[in-house]
């Protein structure tokens, strides 16, 4: 998938801190779970973002990506989030993202094995010659689990950081696999088409 290809090869790794908080729940274990949809990863980034800092949701992925993006305020920037549904985790430690990298700015590895890496970057739009991205994944090559985030911003200072966009990969609710309440509670959510 070109995304995670973009969000792989911007990403450097530093010492291995333990931080990422990307553990599955126990609670979510026992109960029966279901494919997450992309109403459920927007729940995700709202409940983390907060409703009034959103004006419009859609759906977007590709064969083994399910995710949303969300538009910030009434302006053009953008936070998606994508959840990998399908294949094996990319990499397996933070020197296979070092071995690709061109600028990023963390790297840390949990006790379970999730890689967290995070940073920022020039702007991916070509209409977008002043803004920049910030860009976070979780990967835990252990359980397959990868989740990926990217905000493009057209003012020259993001209004998110790259630590927001670590605490939303972490979330563990966001799995290609995922407990039903998180796609529930997404059901609110109008969804317009990707583009529109």
């Amino acid at each position: 998938a070109t995304l995670l290809l973009v969000l792989l090869s911007s990403a450097a790794c530093g010492e291995d801190t333990g931080t990422a908080s990307d553990i599955q729940s126990e609670t979510t274990t026992d109960a029966k779970l279901e494919p997450i949809t992309a109403r459920g990863v927007a729940a995700v980034v709202r409940d983390a973002l907060g409703a009034e800092r959103i004006s419009a949701y859609s759906g977007s992925g590709e064969d083994d990506l399910v995710g949303a993006t969300v538009r910030l305020g009434h302006g053009r920037d953008v936070v998606i989030v994508m959840v990998q549904t399908e294949g094996e985790a990319p990499v397996v430690d933070c020197d296979d993202l070092a071995a690709t990298a061109t600028g990023a700015h963390s790297c840390t590895v949990a006790q379970d094995g999730t890689i967290l890496a995070a940073g920022t970057g020039e702007a991916f739009s070509d209409s977008n010659s002043r803004g920049s991205t910030v860009r976070a994944q979780s990967v835990n090559p252990e359980t397959g689990r990868v989740v990926l985030a990217v905000y493009e911003t057209y003012a020259s200072r993001p209004a998110l950081d790259a630590e927001t966009l670590a605490e939303i990969v972490s979330d563990p609710d966001l799995a290609a696999m995922t407990d039903p309440s998180t796609n529930e509670a997404g059901a609110d959510i109008t969804m317009e088409r990707a583009g529109g």
